[in-house]
């Protein structure tokens, strides 16, 4: 099965994530994600516009790993995936969704709450775990559920900001999903691509140095 989509998630760190986001909003902010350093996006389903934005983002942008969130049904892995989605990024554990997507040789990071959940969907070959929501569960979840399942790679989503996405990485997360605290919404309605690329930089610093924290 290839994981080289998830292996840049590792690399990267930060996996930018847009939701219910307009197509022509995804592909603006995908040039200034690629011209900051970052190639990975999640692209969550129940947007109208969500298999449209994987589609434009993979023909724009091929070098990028796209990966569809929020995938809930069969029915919404076959239109990502038809699509040209990279992997697939679920809410909860759905062992026959799971099952389904990795069957067509693609890598899917289901989210998980508990350590049984997170057990029980690694050890159904799943390349990633995503603890959603990580901010309820808070970074010392991370810290001991790192202790008796340090193989398992994590991913924490839901919640995470500049202000904590480092304890989260210092914890032993292998990557974090952003979603509005990434990139202002105002910067993007008003096309201040500058503030943009400035949120970037310290996005990618907290990448850098997991162990500081931005404010």
């Amino acid at each position: 099965m290839p994981v080289e989509a998830v292996d840049r998630v590792k690399a990267e760190k930060i996996v930018p994530l847009f939701r219910k986001q307009p197509a022509e909003v995804v592909l603006a902010v995908a040039n200034h994600l690629k011209e900051a350093g970052f190639h990975t996006v999640e692209i969550t389903m129940e947007s109208n516009e969500a298999v449209e934005s994987i589609r434009q983002i993979k023909r724009i942008y091929p070098e990028f790993s796209v990966g569809a969130g929020t995938v809930k049904t069969i029915d919404d892995a076959e239109r990502a995936l038809a699509a040209g989605a990279d992997f697939v990024v679920t809410p909860a554990l759905n062992s026959e969704l799971v099952k389904y997507v990795l069957n067509q040789g693609i890598p899917v990071i289901p989210g998980a709450f508990t350590p049984s959940e997170i057990l029980k969907a690694y050890q159904l070959g799943v390349p990633m775990v995503k603890v959603f929501p990580a901010v309820t569960l808070g970074s010392g979840f991370i810290k001991n559920i790192k202790g008796p399942m340090s193989e398992i790679p994590l991913m924490a989503t839901g919640g995470i900001n500049l202000a904590n996405a480092g304890e989260f990485l210092s914890a032993g997360v292998d990557a974090v999903g952003v979603g509005s605290s990434l990139i202002p919404d105002d910067a993007v309605k008003t096309e201040n691509w500058q503030v943009v690329h400035k949120r970037l930089e310290q996005w990618k610093q907290v990448a850098g140095n997991p162990v500081g924290q931005l404010s």
